[in-house]
């Protein structure tokens, strides 16, 4: 039960992979950093499984177990016996549910973590332990903490693995390609814009600056010239500079750090990725903006072949998650009435669907 546990706390500590760069959902003395430097996939919706979607039930079989998962009983001695300072029953029930609802997606799925072979083991481990060396740590120091031998560790990486290379095995070189060449300009591109500003200001609150923006956005129509928006802009932004340029703010890409543009307006116009009007408006720190692209261009360095493995990791991640939210609907995830559950704001309020 702890090997078991403590697998499950690994993936889901690896929240988004280390090529993504993103937050870890576990704290201190877990796996979450070892499974981060080894890529593998996570699941950003593994520590609300079974809180919404769970049935409270009686049975006798809540003598012995804290919850279930499609008939498979999570035993009190496993998790009571994992539990450990920093690491509530809670936080182990969780991890041992995740683990339970991926083993039931992979078995539909038709994959066998107990086909991994010994070579893989090793080279994940070595991979771990070179990639944790690298940023200053080591794999010894977080088995410490987390109460855990090298072998025990070596052995649940299998399940990770397994759900990584079913991942992996979906993602053609062409969806590769094909996702690049969506996102290209977002990478490694620039776009002129303008910007149409909503000052937030006396009498004038976020909500009513945001709906006086959208009115201006629909009001330019589907495809407005880049004339027309200069000419709204310079009749109606708050930016003081507006009546003189248009709206222009010139060049920007994703790097790009300007007091007088928002990140946010940045990305907006990147990910829209063409010229033409932004399909929404974008909250900044002074108010809302609606974004109009002007001028697209990719720099000679946005390569497919520099950008493949980020470009990878984002399509394992958003793969992880779509089937994470299958196999959860898919799982009959049944708690006791007093299994241990994390506290989170709201929590009461949460009920179970009808036939859960």
């Amino acid at each position: 039960g702890a090997a078991t546990g403590a697998a499950t706390g690994a993936a889901t500590g690896a929240a988004t992979g280390a090529a993504t760069g993103g937050p870890m959902l576990w704290g201190p003395g877990s796996w979450g950093p070892v499974l981060q430097t080894l890529g593998l996939v996570a699941f950003a919706l593994a520590l609300t499984l079974g809180v919404v979607s769970a049935q409270d039930t009686k049975d006798a079989a809540w003598k012995t177990a804290y919850a279930t998962v499609d008939g498979v009983a999570i035993l009190r001695t496993a998790v009571d016996g994992e539990a450990k300072p920093g690491i509530s029953k809670s936080q182990v029930l969780q991890r041992q549910v995740t683990l339970a609802v991926m083993r039931g997606g992979l078995r539909r799925a038709g994959r066998d973590p107990a086909k991994v072979s010994e070579t893989e083991l090793d080279e994940a481990v070595k991979e771990a332990e070179e990639a944790l060396k690298a940023r200053g740590g080591s794999l010894a120091a977080i088995l410490k903490r987390s109460g855990q031998t090298k072998s025990e560790f070596r052995a649940d990486l299998r399940v990770p693995l397994t759900f990584r290379s079913m991942i992996r095995s979906s993602l053609t070189e062409k969806t590769l390609r094909e996702e690049f060449e969506s996102q290209k300009i977002l990478l490694g591109g620039e776009a002129r814009i303008s910007h149409v500003l909503i000052r937030v200001k006396s009498g004038r609150s976020r909500t009513q600056a945001r709906v006086e923006a959208e009115k201006l956005r629909v009001g330019l129509g589907k495809a407005p010239t880049l004339e027309a928006f200069a000419k709204l802009a310079s009749e109606r932004s708050d930016d003081p500079m507006a009546s003189l340029t248009g709206g222009d703010l010139d060049w920007a890409r994703a790097t790009d750090r300007r007091r007088d543009l928002p990140s946010g307006v940045v990305r907006a116009a990147l990910t829209h990725g063409k010229v033409g009007l932004v399909g929404r408006v974008v909250d900044g720190r002074s108010g809302v903006h609606v974004v109009f692209v002007s001028r697209v261009r990719v720099l000679e360095a946005t390569t497919f072949e520099r950008y493949r493995d980020r470009i990878r990791a984002g399509l394992e991640q958003s793969e992880a998650q779509r089937l994470m939210l299958g196999w959860r609907e898919a799982a009959r995830i049944e708690f006791a009435p007093d299994a241990p559950r994390p506290k989170r704001r709201g929590a009461g309020r949460l009920r179970p669907r009808p036939g859960r």
